[in-house]
């Protein structure tokens, strides 16, 4: 894994994390919708390619 795409890996799921505390915090719908599209964002860099670290993917 190269460090840029480590790079790109970490920031995704810094920013999917953030969104689930943000709606762990506070448990509205807005908070909701955008930790499902922080979801959806992650998964579509996954299949479009962003490199995973084997140790993270499920088996």
């Amino acid at each position: 894994m190269s460090k840029f795409d480590r790079l790109e890996w970490t920031q995704k799921v810094a920013a999917l994390n953030e969104r689930i505390r943000g709606f762990q915090a506070n448990p509205s719908q807005e908070q909701l919708e955008l930790a499902i599209n922080e979801l959806r964002a992650y998964a579509d860099a996954a299949s479009a390619g962003m490199e995973i670290p084997p140790r993270f993917i499920a088996s």
